[in-house]
């Protein structure tokens, strides 16, 4: 399949603007209280991932005695996320160890994992990378906070349906000393349209909608927390900065718009998304129903496709859609493991700065660019219990 038409486009288009170490039984613990309970139809998928999982651990490598667990933030304990948010701060005082050439607004650790995903956005969004992508990046980021800053757990998830109809409920937004604070400050602003750069089609614009914030994060352990990357995607692109390499030091800022939660990131949806027939339903049911809303939401830094890891609650809202994609994944593990998915370009459209990158579909032979000179074939950024990686969800 080579560039899409222009009516798939618009149609695809139309779908984008609506810790610890496991040797027993998988499953949730006594500390899953508080918000929408999970149903019973998505916790029989979780049950069979769980099952499933624990049948393919072997003696050796990914076992279950050394299996790791990753939890929801609202399951951990306020130690753990206090721990996990010291160290997302050390990060952020580590110099970056990018050639900074590249992006001379890069000043820290934190900064070479997003300078990495604004140079990929264009293969890694709307295409057959998405998912193996971004289990592999999130890996780094797991490693990097438990190797260079000593915490000691896991990658926790935002468990984002069960709080749904209110995200301020759940103990990633609710402001205190052991969250990620809540949303920006607000100040007057209109919904607008923000141009995506690097794409032939040229003003290839997504929808910007306007929220309750859109002000500097004013509580919480990030409140005067400073990047300097991007932002990317803007209404008007200047072609001396396209993609916001330059130093641009400014506050985290959010924007919470509850319509693209309420009754959109809900159980139901996630259950969608998990009872997909075949890898190309579960990429359109993620795409379509979850992975740019859930976005949307968070506002601001968050919502720019390009440079959206300046907010640390990036690496949370991309382990809910790899706990999505895993539970399915464990339906079937033989069948579904190496299943792949869709373009090597966003919506296989052609780029103007890499115009080699071919537009037919991707294979799990593909080469993926990770930053830092690694280049990973993308069959291994598919399983969670090998090439190195051993975790399942909670």
């Amino acid at each position: 399949m080579h560039l899409l038409g222009n009516s798939v486009i618009i149609g695809v288009f139309a779908a984008l603007a609506s810790q610890s170490v496991l040797a027993g039984p998988v499953g949730r613990g006594s500390g899953h209280a508080g918000g929408i309970p999970m149903p019973l139809d998505f916790k029989r998928f979780e049950d069979a991932y769980h099952k499933n999982i624990r049948a393919s651990l072997g003696p050796r490598g990914c076992t279950r005695r050394s299996i790791a667990v990753r939890k929801s933030w609202d399951n951990l304990d306020d130690a753990t996320r206090a721990d996990y948010l010291r160290a997302v701060k050390c990060l952020a005082t580590k110099p970056p160890t990018m050639d900074t050439s590249l992006a001379p607004g890069a000043v820290n650790r934190l900064d070479d994992f997003t300078y990495i995903h604004i140079n990929q956005t264009n293969i890694i969004h709307q295409s057959g990378y998405l998912l193996p992508w971004h289990r592999l990046f999130l890996w780094q980021m797991e490693q990097a906070l438990r190797n260079e800053c000593g915490y000691k757990g896991h990658l926790p998830y935002w468990d984002v349906p069960r709080f749904s109809e209110d995200q301020t409920k759940s103990k990633v937004f609710d402001g205190s000393m052991t969250s990620f604070g809540g949303n920006g400050a607000p100040v007057p602003h209109k919904a607008h349209r923000v141009t995506l750069p690097g794409l032939v089609i040229r003003n290839f614009s997504l929808p910007m909608p306007a929220g309750t914030g859109g002000g500097c994060v004013t509580d919480g352990p990030f409140k005067e927390f400073t990047i300097s990357l991007g932002p990317v995607a803007k209404e008007v692109i200047d072609p001396a900065n396209k993609y916001g390499y330059q130093p641009n030091k400014r506050c985290l800022s959010r924007d919470f718009y509850d319509p693209a939660s309420k009754g959109v990131l809900t159980w139901a949806n996630a259950t969608t998304i998990v009872a997909s027939k075949n890898i190309k339903e579960l990429r359109n049911n993620i795409e379509d129903l979850w992975h740019l809303n859930s976005h949307t939401f968070v506002g601001r830094e968050a919502a720019d496709p390009f440079s959206t890891p300046n907010d640390p609650v990036f690496y949370l809202l991309h382990a809910q859609i790899d706990r999505l994609w895993a539970i399915w994944q464990g339906q079937d593990l033989q069948e579904r493991t190496y299943a792949i998915d869709g373009n090597r370009t966003f919506l296989g459209i052609a780029l103007d700065y890499a115009p080699n990158v071919p537009r037919s579909l991707a294979t799990i032979e593909d080469k993926m660019d990770m930053g830092l000179g690694w280049n990973p074939k993308t069959k291994e950024g598919m399983p969670a219990t090998e090439f190195g990686r051993c975790y399942v969800y909670e």
